[in-house]
């Protein structure tokens, strides 16, 4: 019955399945207007709610995510990948700011995400999968209670170390 904010690492197109599996939320994705182009993905995430917007109009995307939350009501994960596009090499790029200034203003607690294996499965730019072990680890939610717009940056590293401190264990184990 509660809503989250859920922010991911974003290794591969791989890791929206990997994430759709594990986390019980009714999920509705924040993505990039141009994805709504896409034939067949484009119309089906806009048939099931997800969340259009365009990452150069931050009040244009403040409203598509807040109206989609009012319709959309309470118990739904609002799934942010703040690296804001793939990886091109495996490694975490850093995170922008917004879903945390929407965290913050909306009073959502967080839920941390780390996705490892998924670029080994389906790399950008390719159009093959490959066999690999995906892994998917759910944090436990970080409050953001009585938080305010001077604390994003302290809130934005805050997740991002926990991911990325999951991330450098997974990939090590996966190397030895």
């Amino acid at each position: 019955d509660r809503s989250y904010v859920v922010i991911s690492n974003h290794q591969s197109m791989y890791d929206i399945f990997v994430i759709y599996g594990w986390l019980t939320l009714d999920l509705k994705w924040v993505m990039k207007k141009e994805l709504r182009k896409v034939p067949g993905i484009g119309m089906g995430c806009e048939k099931v709610g997800h969340i259009f917007i365009d990452r150069r109009n931050h009040a244009q995307a403040s409203k598509a995510i807040n109206d989609a939350l009012e319709r959309l009501g309470d118990g739904i994960g609002i799934l942010f990948f703040p690296e804001g596009t793939r990886s091109r090499d495996g490694r975490l790029l850093p995170f922008k700011k917004g879903a945390f200034h929407f965290a913050v203003q909306n009073q959502m607690d967080i839920v941390p995400v780390t996705v490892h294996g998924t670029w080994e499965a389906w790399p950008p730019g390719s159009w093959i999968t490959y066999r690999s072990h995906a892994e998917c680890v759910i944090h436990h939610p970080i409050s953001v209670a009585g938080l305010n717009r001077s604390d994003v940056d302290d809130l934005r590293d805050r997740v991002r170390n926990v991911i990325t401190g999951t991330y450098e264990v997974l990939r090590s184990d996966a190397a030895g």
